[in-house]
Parts: C-alpha cells; structure tokens; sequence
C-alpha cells in the first residue's frame, strides 16, 4: 500500500512523470489522473482521456533528474565510472569533497547501502543546502551526510574512497592519502588538464600507486528508420584521475655533506 508521500513514476511508452501521491491530481498533455487512485507500484492507470500509465517505483536515476541542480554537477557518465573503477560496494565508508548538489554522494551512497556512509563536505552554504535537500528527496539522509564545512576540517579515517571536485584539488592528497584505508582510492575530478598535472604529482609524491586518468565521452545514437550517432553528443566535462593508497615513499633528506658543499661553492 503506497504512502501520501511516496514518490510514484508514471510511464507510458511516450512520457514518464516523477510525482508524489499526495499532490492529488496531476494534469497532462494526455489527461487528467486522479493520483489518489494508485494503491500499488505495477498497477495501470488511465487519464479522463483514456490514455493509460502504468505507475512503477522510480529508481535512484528517475529520482536524480528531478533534482535541483545549483553549480556543475557531476553527469551520470562520469559518475558511473568512477563507481564502475573503484568497485565500491555495500559497506564502504566515503568522502566526498565539493558536493555541490550532491550528484554524486548520492550515487555513492545509494551504492554503499545503510552498512556504509558517505560525508560529502561543501564550503558553499547555499550549495549545502540545496545538496541535503536532495539526498533528502532520494531518502538517503541516514546515509549521506552533507558537512558545511572546508575540506581542511576533515577528521575522517580509516576510509575506501575519497573523491575531490575541489578547487585546488591537489592541496588535499596528502591529507587524503592519510585518511584512507591501504588499498583505498582517491579520485579526483577535474574540468582542466593544468589541474591534472598538479595533481598526478601530488599523487607520486604522496605514495598513491596505480595512477591514470580517463576522459568519458557519450555518444547516444538514433535509429528511427537509419542508424547514425545523433548530431550532439555529451563531450567533454572532466578528466577523471584515479589512485589507489600503497607504501608511502620517504622523501630523501639532504645530507649533511651536501649542504656544506653548497655552503663551500657559495663562499
């Protein structure tokens, strides 16, 4: 039995609408439907029209395009593939920095499940309230926390992940070096190659092992009647830059020998 406030995905070989049963009527191109109607996920539903929607149980993507988007999010394509390479899965305990309106923290957290957790920091007071409003909306807010704090104030350890769409991202892969499991991952985002040079130094330098770096791009293709790549496409918007904890390197001290060599050739 569906609650008033359940959200509903009305589908129709044509049209889909993300509504919830409590606004009572929902007016369409096709017809009016009575949503106080519905009483189960699967059941049909005709409009005073006659035009029939089945009523499903929206997924965590149906749910995602009906968000606020505030700054630049991070698209589908690229949230998938940070999942996809990292592998996370039910349990892991996250960072996410730059949350934005929190995209991926809650791709993130619907993957790790009520066992796991993700913290997603955002400086922005206005972006951190549209991003828990959202993880709100998908009824993750048990497990997406959204902290209105800088990165620089992150206490968390122990982690599986930690993700970066912060300006000078490359300042904080030290400190997440330290925070994450051995094993664990850093992914960074970032919209300008200058940024992923700074930052695959950072890496080396920190003892990240495992270092590369993906762009996505998305082609979708039509095929009404010949099948061609359809004239726009989602190009570019960021390069993805992965890198898994191993042993840290020791930086190299200078020998005492060498400074006083220098200080000979300065004399």
């Amino acid at each position: 039995m569906l609650k008033k406030d359940d959200f509903i995905l009305l589908l129709s070989n044509k049209r889909t609408y993300l509504v919830q049963k409590a606004h009572g009527k929902l007016h369409t191109e096709f017809g009016v439907i009575d949503l106080k109607k519905i009483k189960k996920y699967g059941q049909t539903i005709r409009t005073h029209k006659g035009v029939a929607f089945v009523a499903v149980q929206p997924t965590m993507s149906d749910m995602m395009r009906k968000l606020k988007r505030m700054p630049q999010v991070v698209t589908a394509k690229d949230a998938a593939a940070i999942m996809a390479h990292v592998g996370v899965r039910p349990g892991w305990k996250c960072i996410d920095a730059g949350a934005g309106s929190a995209f991926l923290a809650i791709m993130i957290g619907n993957a790790v499940g009520p066992r796991g957790s993700v913290v997603s920091y955002e400086n922005n007071k206005k972006f951190a309230e549209v991003a828990k409003h959202n993880v709100k909306k998908c009824g993750l807010e048990k497990i997406v926390n959204i902290k209105n704090k800088p990165l620089k104030k992150m206490t968390e350890k122990h982690l599986d992940l930690v993700t970066l769409d912060v300006r000078d991202a490359e300042q904080y892969v030290e400190k997440a070096f330290r925070s994450l499991k051995p094993g664990a991952w850093l992914v960074v985002y970032s919209p300008y190659i200058e940024q992923v040079i700074s930052v695959r130094k950072r890496m080396q330098e920190a003892g990240f092992a495992h270092i590369t770096t993906k762009e996505i791009i998305e082609r979708e293709w039509q095929s009404d009647y010949f099948s061609r790549p359809k004239n726009r496409m989602l190009g570019h918007t960021g390069f993805l830059t992965f890198a898994r904890k191993a042993i840290k390197r020791k930086m190299r001290k200078k020998s005492t020998k060498s400074k006083s060599a220098k200080k000979r050739a300065k004399s």
